[in-house]
């Protein structure tokens, strides 16, 4: 399967001068594990929901002091749109990371997590495992023998 069929086109993001506080009310209001820090109409850097508890431990500060671009991840792992699931499981291997920003040429199209890649599997598991029963069951009706 493709990147561009699992992926979330409607990424939450954030400017590159918002606040720590600033990501995580986006991430609570949108049900997102992470933003897109966009500058210059492109991403320059991802935060993540450990990103804002490590920052709030680390920091022992409000996060409404503590600048995004203290604790974004940059440069972002990124993925073509027209990749398969398994390139971007790959991906998400090499760079040890959950998440990656979907990139057609320079415009950022969308979000592809590791949880999208594991309902991905799970859906085409389960449909194996139907066609195998299915299968059964034909070989063991006597009107197709």
């Amino acid at each position: 399967m493709r990147v561009d069929e699992i992926m979330t086109e409607d990424v939450a993001t954030v400017g590159l001068d918002s606040s720590v506080a600033h990501c995580a009310r986006v991430m609570l209001t949108r049900g997102a594990g992470s933003v897109v820090v966009s500058t210059d109409g492109g991403p320059a850097g991802i935060v993540t929901e450990s990103d804002v508890l490590r920052a709030g431990v680390a920091s022992d500060s409000p996060l409404s002091t503590i600048p995004t671009r203290a604790v974004m991840s940059h440069p972002i792992k990124w993925v073509r749109p027209d990749s398969t699931s398994r390139v971007a499981a790959q991906k998400m291997r090499d760079g040890r990371v959950k998440k990656l920003v979907v990139v057609d040429g320079a415009k950022m199209v969308g979000i592809v997590t590791a949880t999208d890649i594991a309902f991905h599997i799970s859906d085409v598991a389960r449909g194996v495992g139907e066609m195998l029963e299915l299968k059964s069951k034909w070989e063991s009706d006597r009107r197709f023998r």
